[in-house]
């Protein structure tokens, strides 16, 4: 690339006639400016104004005419391209240029002038105001070079034709080579951690490390750049010489040692060493003969299978179990003994206790861990207390959610007592996992069982026997679905006819129930009672829209998910489905329900009536929702939601009429609608394992939730309101309370009446 410089004219000689006639100007300038001074007419100012700008303007156009002579040219590509700069071609621009340096050369002109003039006579502010001709600007601003009137500089733009103006070629390289190298490692800052002894000359130079550092960071030192970063250090222990051990005293003291002890010691040694003789005789023997070694394995062999013969024969034998299980629950009243006797309420908080707070506390008393099988974690699917005893808990171990990905391999039903929570009383093993398990409240020691293969089975749990006295068969049950729910209803008995063990129901997985009953025979009779269809329409109770995704079903059976019976007709049992609807059945229609209400807007869980009325009752669903109906309203008197997840369980406290709880997958909730309809009074999380079922105690002030982990967990209600006298008027009061404001439905309550209990009383 290379550049040169052309011109079309004889630039030396244009060069000296510029030269001749800028020191003629600046003659002449300098004796006009010497009239200018000494003249005070105004006709030789304007003169001199004119000459001036007269002068400025022949300056400017000679130099312009000389620019316009030079020509830039350079070499791109082996091609002349001209870089000539363009002439500024806006006159306007310098006008206003001259028009600037001819008044700033008046302003001077005249301050100089008044200057010299009153030199030897003070002046006021009036009159230096006066003598700089009107301009209120300090000497130091017109020094400067600050004019009194505004000049407003117009931006220019040079316009070119199209065909004269250069449009330069990109920059082009065949390659680019770019090395990249590695640095050199830097090491800014660099503190090791520590630990040495307080008070020591290390200690005294940590500590003092310490405060420096702290100085910097959060002192007064630490206004500085600094930037934040985050590391994962070690922890840091403090320890200081208190904990340190004393020191240890050795002495020789006298004690008293019968003989009888010196025998037993000595005997037991000479035992260890006779042992350890006949077993050195022994491999230096096996090591003599192939015979011999035989011989004596044989006899090794044969004692052992003795041993084992005995053991199994004493197992079996059940004076030897009982005392195997009440020396366990002496052993586990030890460990577990403020659980116990909070358990049995043996501390009970007085009314008359000043100190008594409402918080609705939740605490752990103890948890069952059953014991590991074939290394597989089988989640709590179903829990049942004994109805004549509540020291019996039966837990059913198996599947719980049945989208689960994991379906263990095996089930096991375990029976404990609260008197030994260490281990179970009776355990009974399946090869398929258990789904329902359910005490009869008839006969307190028959256990219905029912499987993940659709099979059902009752068991005697006072028995020792493992053996079941009944089993349901292929050819009176055809049912493979896994089996959700099981209730026990009463045999209605002619007089004069001794009555039948009560037979139970049972709800499968694809919404088929059926009836068992117990005769004499080692299977159970079976025989199908309902099976559900899906609900077409709008059914009465909450509005749902429906699926656009799925106009159809592919299986025109609804999914049942949990049986409740009436507590008064015996004859009444209601279908909970995966449609959010709750069917109203009976034991005497077949094939065909008596109502059918939508509760939720997802799957129904659980439907439990009030202790203290036989037409309220509360449902919970896969909606979040918790919702309280009563008999005769197809809506909703009141709903309870805090948190967006399913609902698994819930159910009126058997100690305060007012009181729900309900348990989803991660909290166990405590409401308590008489104060707070919005959220729960307390939340509480259990475990870290996700809950499954729940039941309350017999006496109400205990909660046990199950987990997927397969742990029982035992919870204190705990800080809770001391019960009414009158429950069920506290219960009105609450619910005509909340659904003052809606006016049509407080009417439609008022139409149905006194809904409890005779006499108000509670039915359990």
């Amino acid at each position: 690339m290379s550049m040169s410089v052309r011109n079309t004219t004889n630039s030396q000689d244009y060069g000296s006639i510029h030269k001749h006639q800028s020191s003629t100007l600046e003659g002449d300038l300098k004796k006009k400016s010497v009239q200018v001074t000494q003249s005070l007419g105004e006709e030789q100012k304007a003169k001199k104004k004119e000459g001036t700008m007269h002068y400025y303007n022949v300056e400017t156009l000679a130099d312009l005419q000389y620019r316009s002579q030079i020509k830039v040219l350079e070499k791109i590509d082996d091609e002349e391209v001209d870089m000539t700069p363009k002439p500024i071609p806006n006159d306007t621009y310098v006008e206003q240029f001259m028009k600037y340096n001819l008044n700033v050369l008046h302003q001077m002109t005249n301050f100089t002038t008044m200057l010299g003039k009153n030199q030897a006579r003070s002046r006021t502010r009036s009159s230096m105001r006066a003598g700089i001709g009107g301009n209120k600007q300090s000497i130091d601003d017109l020094m400067s070079g600050i004019m009194y009137e505004t000049i407003n500089w117009d931006p220019y733009s040079t316009v070119e034709a199209q065909g004269q103006a250069y449009e330069p070629k990109p920059y082009t390289r065949a390659f680019v080579k770019i090395t990249l190298r590695k640095s050199y490692f830097l090491e800014l800052h660099s503190q090791p951690q520590t630990t040495v002894a307080k008070a020591s000359p290390e200690g005294d130079e940590t500590e003092r490390d310490n405060r420096h550092y702290e100085y910097l960071t959060v002192g007064k030192g630490k206004i500085r750049r600094r930037s934040d970063n985050d590391a994962q250090t070690e922890t840091l222990l403090f320890t200081t010489r208190a904990v340190n051990t004393i020191l240890i005293t050795k002495a020789t003291v006298s004690s008293y040692v019968s003989n009888f002890e010196m025998y037993d010691t000595l005997n037991n040694i000479s035992k260890e060493f006779a042992t350890m003789a006949s077993v050195r005789d022994l491999a230096s023997s096996m090591a003599q003969t192939e015979e011999t070694e035989s011989f004596e394995d044989e006899e090794t062999m044969a004692e052992k299978d003795k041993v084992t013969t005995q053991i199994e024969r004493l197992f079996r034998n059940p004076e030897f179990r009982n005392a195997i299980m009440y020396m366990g629950r002496t052993l586990s009243s030890n460990t577990n003994e403020a659980g116990l006797r909070r358990f049995r309420n043996f501390d009970q908080v007085e009314r008359w206790n000043a100190q008594a707070e409402y918080v609705y506390s939740m605490n752990v008393l103890f948890r069952l861990v059953p014991e590991p099988s074939k290394n597989e974690r089988k989640a709590v699917s179903d829990i049942d207390f004994c109805r004549s005893n509540g020291d019996i808990l039966a837990v059913a171990y198996g599947l719980y959610s049945f989208s689960s990905q994991h379906v263990p391999t095996s089930g096991s039903v375990f029976l404990w007592s609260i008197k030994n929570p260490g281990e179970p009383e009776r355990a009974y093993y399946y090869d398929v996992p258990v789904t329902a398990i359910s005490f009869s409240p008839y006969l307190p020691c028959l256990l219905a069982i029912g499987l993940y293969d659709g099979s059902v089975e009752v068991r005697d749990v006072s028995s020792l026997q493992d053996v079941p006295i009944a089993v349901s068969q292929r050819s009176t049950s055809p049912g493979s679905s896994p089996v959700v729910a099981i209730r026990w209803i009463k045999q209605v008995a002619d007089d004069g006819e001794e009555a039948d063990i009560d037979p139970f129901l049972s709800l499968s997985q694809d919404g088929s129930v059926t009836r068992f009953r117990i005769i004499k025979s080692p299977f159970l009779l079976g025989f199908n009672q309902m099976t559900l269809e899906r609900i077409e329409g709008h059914p009465e109770g909450i509005f749902v829209h429906p699926s656009s995704r799925i106009p159809c079903e592919s299986n025109r059976h609804p999914q049942g998910l949990s049986l409740t019976t009436h507590p008064l007709h015996k004859d009444i049992y209601y279908v909970l489905t995966d449609e959010g609807c709750i069917h109203k059945c009976s034991i005497n229609y077949q094939h065909q329900y008596l109502e059918v209400l939508r509760c939720h807007d997802g799957g129904v869980t659980v439907m439990e009536f009030s202790p203290w009325s036989p037409k309220l009752f509360l449902t919970c669903g896969n909606d979040w929702f918790v919702r309280i109906w009563i008999d005769g309203i197809t809506r909703p008197l009141l709903e309870l939601q805090d948190e967006m997840t399913p609902v698994h369980w819930a159910k009126w406290s058997p100690t305060h009429s007012t009181i729900i709880v309900s348990v989803n997958r991660e909290t166990a909730n405590i409401w308590d609608f008489r104060r707070n309809l919005l959220r729960p009074m307390s939340k509480h999380k259990m475990d870290s394992s996700f809950n499954t079922v729940a039941r309350f105690s017999h006496c109400g002030r205990t909660l046990v939730i199950g987990n997927e982990r397969g742990n029982t967990l035992f919870n204190a209600l705990d800080d809770m309101p001391f019960s009414p006298h009158f429950q069920y008027d506290e219960l009105e009061k609450a619910i005509y309370k909340a659904i003052g404001n809606d006016h049509e439905l407080l009417m439609e309550l008022k139409s149905i009446g006194f809904f409890g209990y005779p006499n108000k009383k509670a039915v359990f």
